[in-house]
């Protein structure tokens, strides 16, 4: 067994990432204690393996200060010095915290890259509460994190610093060995629209009627809509063409061994940005009875205002949970997504786990893929507020299809270019053991193009 010894502050944070770093990401046993020093160090028979502490040194000064925070540009270390055979996407990498550099004097090797206080400052979403910066919807701004900023947003770096901590392990002690992670792909779907459109708003069919006559000048597509509309009243479904999509995901996913997750929003605070339904549709029921069926999974899609009110966060999940049982629907876990991905990282953990939500899937930028919270590993969320572990884990979301190809985000439509990007993501992913975690909205499969994207991203 491993003996970590660390100093005797932030106790509370370095025993979450102690456990997040040995027990679920190398499933490693170790002991720890704290003592008067300002190191790291791992002990394993007479060697020693030292680790920088430069994070928790700096939180001293200032905890959630900015002060705290990592300099941009970033040092740049090159891993080669340790080993030529580390799992990483480059040999260079950034360093967040500590210095470059690994040291080996005898029994002992000296890591300068702070790995926990690093990965602490990843997982927590600790510059999400340093940093004020914030879009439209209150989303903190990819452009402000370091991530971003250090150029290191299409890497886990996360992911990266572990095999960095286990390639100093394995030298000094290689008859250890660590658990092996099987990578997979996690498909899921916001079910922002059910059916084309708006069956219980006349608003919602108004607006649709008037984007096709002056928007998409189609007289067409604005009396294809009102018949759609017509047809849902009378819950007839089997020509609307979101609800018919939502077949063809879960048709695509059997075929090759993928269970989807179906995230549904159950409350209307927000006119414009929620739903237009409700749970007490009969079209609604038939719809939750077919996708548990068929094996795939219901979660929440917590509605707009969610993200900061934890009492409603509670009312939307336990509606959900009342129409399942209604249905006779068991599920062995509950979890979801923040509707617009909107994140407060001070009040939204803690919010889903008071309302007994198992895990959540909403830390990607919507603007940008890749990994905002610098691993594709699942993992428990800590919070930055009251200071301590939570049950509720985390599903960092890698690739949502209009973060790519949408204009108002990276632009790069149904470009081979942007196919091969989000491949990209899922290559890394499976290099790493983790999990390509895709959403794909069923509204947003109305082109062969969509559906070709979409194929060649679910296939294993």
């Amino acid at each position: 067994m491993i003996r970590v010894r660390h100093p005797d502050n932030f106790l509370a944070e370095r025993a979450y990432i102690l456990d997040v770093i040995f027990r679920e990401f190398l499933g490693l046993e170790y002991t720890a204690v704290s003592a008067d020093t300002d190191v790291v160090s791992l002990s394993f028979g007479d060697t020693t393996l030292c680790v920088d502490d430069d994070f928790f040194q700096r939180c001293k000064k200032g905890w959630l200060d900015h002060g705290s925070m990592p300099t941009v540009p970033l040092a740049l270390w090159d891993t080669r010095e340790l080993g030529n055979d580390i799992c990483l996407v480059s040999p260079v990498i950034p360093v967040l915290y500590g210095e470059p550099g690994c040291h080996v004097s005898g029994s002992e090797c000296h890591l300068g890259l702070d790995i926990f206080g690093s990965i602490f400052f990843m997982l927590s979403r600790y510059e999400e509460v340093v940093q004020p910066d914030r879009d439209k919807h209150d989303r903190f701004l990819f452009t402000s994190s370091v991530a971003y900023r250090a150029k290191f947003l299409d890497r886990p770096i996360v992911d990266e610093y572990v095999e960095i901590l286990w390639a100093a392990i394995h030298r000094l002690w290689p008859a250890l060995e660590r658990k092996v992670r099987q990578s997979r792909i996690l498909v899921s779907c916001d079910v922002d629209h059910p059916y084309l459109c708006g069956c219980n708003s006349v608003v919602v069919l108004a607006r649709e009627l008037v984007t096709d006559i002056f928007k998409h000048r189609s007289l067409r597509m604005a009396l294809q809509t009102l018949l759609t509309s017509m047809r849902i009243r009378k819950c007839d479904l089997s020509r609307d063409p979101y609800r018919n999509n939502i077949d063809w995901i879960m048709n695509v996913n059997e075929k090759v061994g993928n269970r989807v997750a179906f995230y549904f929003i159950t409350a209307k605070l927000h006119l414009f940005r929620d739903c237009n339904y409700t749970m007490s549709d009969p079209a609604i029921r038939d719809l939750l009875c077919s996708i548990a069926e068929r094996g795939h999974e219901i979660g929440l899609h917590a509605s707009y205002y969610t993200y900061q009110d934890p009492a409603q966060t509670i009312r939307e999940a336990d509606l959900l949970r009342r129409t399942m049982a209604a249905e006779g629907i068991q599920q062995a876990i509950l979890g979801g997504r923040q509707h617009y991905l909107r994140w407060q990282p001070l009040i939204t953990p803690s919010n889903l786990e008071a309302a007994g939500i198992d895990y959540d899937s909403s830390l990607c930028f919507a603007d940008r893929p890749g990994f905002r919270c610098g691993t594709c590993h699942e993992y428990p969320m800590y919070s930055l507020a009251e200071r301590r572990p939570l049950k509720l884990r985390q599903r960092p979301l890698i690739v949502m299809e209009s973060s790519v190809i949408a204009k108002r985000y990276m632009g790069m439509g149904y470009s081979d270019a942007a196919l091969e990007l989000m491949k990209s993501y899922k290559r890394i992913c499976h290099r790493f053991g983790g999990d390509f975690t895709l959403l794909w909205h069923n509204s947003h499969l109305m082109t062969e193009h969509d559906k070709r994207f979409y194929s060649a991203l679910v296939r294993r």
